[in-house]
Order: structure tokens, then C-alpha cells, then sequence
């Protein structure tokens, strides 16, 4: 653990927060690309996204990159035992997070989105909510894309 020195204390207190944060920000900023092992993360990076690429080097968690037609690829990390559903919830979290370091505020309606699109990963539809990922032989590093929803016909 660090021990904060007199001279360190003393400058602290007579910073305000804000300059504390910018402070804090640029230092794991500096961090950040400065490490070859950490500089492929971005800047303003969540625990989430810690945790989550913790869990990919201990091999509890794979990665799974999201193919959309002509907006960047999403790079989605689950556990190895997610279910469909999972994936889903973590697209969306992940989405959330670009939206917001782009600075969009579009809010987007899931419901809709998987409504109208499906998963594919090699010509197989991910369509059963519970099934795990692995039973449609989903692994890591894996390219998943978006496929719109065929109307089927009532019968």
C-alpha cells in the first residue's frame, strides 16, 4: 500500500475535487498507454470493463466481436457459460458505454432491435433465449452478425 507523504497530503487538501479527478484521469491516462499490455484499453475505461478483461486472461470469460453492417465492430466480452439471453444484455451494456464515449445520446429501443434482427454466427440463428452460446458453437474470438428477421408466415 502507498504511503502518502506530508508534502503529498498538504497538496491534496488544497486542491479542489475537480482538479483532483483531471489529476487522477491523466495520471492512469499516462498509465494506460504507456503499458503495451494496457494500451489497447480506452482512457475512461469502467471496473466493468476491468473486471471483464480480467476475467478473459483467467479464462473465465471469452470474447466476441459484433459484426453490424456499416458501424464499427463491437467487441462484447461474457462469461463462457452465458446464455444467449446474456449475450444480449451485454451487447446492449456495451453498446451503452461507445454511445457514451462518442457522446451520442440516441436512446435505443432492444425490444425492438431483437425483434427485427436475429444473431448469426456461421449461417446458425442464436434464436433460443436460454440456450448457452456454446451449444451453437460460439467460442472466443468469434464474429457474430446482425441478420434481419425473416416474417414467418401464420399458418
Amino acid at each position: 500500500m502507498c504511503d502518502i507523504t506530508d508534502s503529498e497530503g498538504s497538496l491534496a487538501a488544497t486542491l479542489s475535487h475537480d482538479e483532483l479527478l483531471e489529476i487522477t484521469q491523466s495520471s492512469i491516462s499516462t498509465l494506460l498507454t504507456c503499458d503495451p499490455l494496457l494500451s489497447d484499453l480506452p482512457p475512461d475505461i469502467t471496473l466493468e470493463e476491468v473486471l471483464s478483461q480480467i476475467a478473459v486472461e483467467h479464462g473465465q470469460a471469452i470474447t466476441i466481436f459484433i459484426n453490424r453492417e456499416d458501424e464499427p465492430v463491437l467487441k462484447v466480452v461474457v462469461p463462457q457459460s452465458a446464455t444467449v439471453s446474456d449475450l444480449k444484455k451485454a451487447i446492449a451494456r456495451h453498446f451503452e458505454i461507445y454511445q457514451k464515449r462518442i457522446k451520442n445520446k440516441v436512446k435505443i429501443s432492444w425490444k425492438y432491435i431483437w425483434k427485427t434482427y436475429d444473431l448469426n454466427y456461421e449461417g446458425l440463428i442464436l434464436d433460443c433465449d436460454h440456450r448457452s452460446i456454446d451449444e451453437y458453437g460460439v467460442t472466443n474470438k468469434v464474429t457474430l452478425t446482425f441478420k434481419k428477421r425473416r416474417k414467418r408466415k401464420r399458418i
